[in-house]
């Protein structure tokens, strides 16, 4: 067993005994001739343990005692006492926080006994506490895993910075892997040096770099001195190199399902390898790190595919699939709805003889128009068929008064259009706009068969409004009685008598609206 002893004693030939004893079993000593040039060296070159005389000018040995177990730093260091006295200093001694306690002339066996026994319990100590510190930094980072999911930068810098602290490491480097080459992400520790090198660059990922062979060969690659590594060698690396200020380097690749995602590095400023304790350590935070990309990765693609599908799906039934709840929605529910059917009055004629580029072109036109509304509205779209739309309002979201929305909304749509068909009547296009809204119960859920599913609604509200919409004349916007009913204090509205719609046994009483008088909100 080895370890750093600090001996403090006025009488420089006390010093150069203890020497004499220590030193051949392997210890190196430290000599201090006083308290207070005791505590400077204890400062600037922790020991593992003091032997310290009682009896010294200026700060005694009691007081020494008293001030090292004062500070936290060394509130563990193990202090053995020596002094010619007995019995009172013995017990003064302990009392200020003494050890173990030693009488000159001192037996040379008996006190190489009590120095391996205290080093071998600071030993103890000290294993438990860098396990503790360990214990609580990973559980920092997890937290931050936890809490920052995908604030990536967050969980990279807590990585970087726990593994310089407890590595005692500067120059802590988190690189990204891009393609065929890395960059700088995040650092702890950094010197402004190094990132006048790297800032901003991509550094290709090759055998001739340390951090590139972590990639290449996907393990932890130690070099113990960089600038003997680079000597003779070209490029940024061999740059930071030949700066002289860092030596020892370690690289640790993140890897997750076989993917390299980015490397770790640490380095020191002096020749000093890491211990395989250490090594194991940023393994550990590199694992944790590179969850935390994975994370990220999986999230971004997910939100990505998400923004795609509600490019082909209503925003709501996007969100709807892509839910937790979204399943059993999907399965199937009952619930109040409010459905609009719009179609262009004279498409058919204008298909037949338009070519068929003018007829894409006024139907995107009229789409994207249109499904500004519809999105402003909060109408859940359910197609697209030709010139045909069918919304409906209070699923899979509830929507506040969405029957007033609906109604709202076809209005804006009819104003809308009246300045699109002003355009089109100038290139010879007759177009009109008609809708028919219905409210009632129906049944909302998955359709189709296995590779090819919709959302829809079923029940008689989906036919009554598709059927007012046949009826409605260019301009109108029909609404059903019980529609009518729920908007008739905020919408200006007419009878327009009973219809004989097809599918239903009697006539229906229908209503257009002329104008709205108070919309309803966009949000609820």
């Amino acid at each position: 067993m080895t370890g750093r002893i600090l001996a403090v004693d006025d009488k420089p030939e006390n010093v150069r005994l203890l020497e004499a004893v220590l030193v051949p079993a392997g210890y190196q000593v430290i000599g201090a001739s006083s308290g207070e040039e005791a505590l400077a060296k204890v400062l600037a070159e922790p020991p593992d343990l003091i032997l310290t005389d009682v009896v010294m000018p200026g700060m005694n040995g009691y007081e020494l005692c008293r001030r090292l177990r004062a500070d936290p730093a060394t509130a563990f260091l193990p202090i053995v006492t020596i002094t010619a006295s007995g019995g009172e200093e013995k017990k003064e001694a302990l009392d200020a926080g003494a050890d173990d306690f030693l009488a000159k002339p001192f037996d040379k066996t008996e006190l190489l006994a009590r120095v391996r026994s205290l080093l071998r319990v600071k030993r103890y100590h000290d294993d438990l506490a860098s396990a503790l510190e360990r214990q609580i930094a990973i559980g920092e980072v997890l937290r931050v895993i936890g809490s920052s999911a995908f604030d990536l930068d967050t969980v990279l810098r807590t990585v970087a910075s726990r593994a310089a602290r407890l590595c005692r490491a500067e120059n802590v480097v988190i690189w990204r892997i891009s393609g065929d080459s890395y960059r700088f992400a995040v650092g702890e520790e950094i010197r402004p040096d190094f990132m006048r090198i790297v800032e901003g660059r991509s550094l290709t990922i090759g055998p001739d770099t340390i951090v590139g062979r972590a990639v290449l060969e996907r393990r932890p690659i130690h070099e113990p001195d960089i600038v003997e590594y680079y000597k003779g060698a070209s490029g940024p690396a061999a740059e930071i190199a030949r700066l002289s200020i860092y030596r020892t380097l370690l690289a640790v690749p993140l890897v997750r399902d076989e993917q390299v995602l980015g490397v770790i590095s640490l380095t020191h400023t002096k020749v000093q390898p890491f211990t395989d304790d250490e090594i194991e350590l940023v393994r550990t935070f590199a694992d944790q790190a590179a969850i935390a990309i994975a994370n990220l990765d999986l999230f971004e693609t997910v939100e990505r595919q998400r923004q795609e599908l509600s490019r082909f799906l209503s925003p709501q039934i996007a969100a709807l699939v892509a839910s937790e709840q979204g399943a059993k929605m999907l399965e199937g529910h009952r619930r109040q709805i409010t459905v609009a059917f719009l179609d262009l009055r004279g498409f058919t004629a204008f298909a037949e003889t338009a070519e068929p580029e003018e007829v894409l072109g006024v139907l995107r036109e009229y789409q994207k128009a249109m499904g500004e509304l519809i999105v402003a509205h909060r109408g859940t779209l359910e197609h697209f068929a030709g010139d045909g739309m069918m919304v409906w309002f209070n699923d899979p979201l509830p929507v506040d008064r969405h029957e007033l929305q609906a109604v709202t909304m076809a209005c804006a749509m009819r104003e809308r259009f009246r300045d699109l068909a002003g355009g089109w009547q100038k290139k010879g296009y007759e177009l009109g706009f008609g809708a028919g809204i219905a409210t009632g119960y129906a049944t909302l859920g998955r359709i189709g068969f296995e590779g090819r599913y919709d959302y829809g609604a079923i029940g008689n509200v989906v036919i009554l409004a598709q059927r007012l919409s046949a009826e409605a004349k260019a301009g109108q916007v029909l609404l059903s009685q019980r529609v009518q009913a729920a908007v008739e204090s905020e919408v200006e509205t007419g009878a327009v008598g009973e219809l004989a719609l097809k599918g239903f046994t009697r006539p229906v009483p229908a209503f257009e609206a002329r104008a709205v008088r108070s919309a309803a909100p966009a949000t609820s």
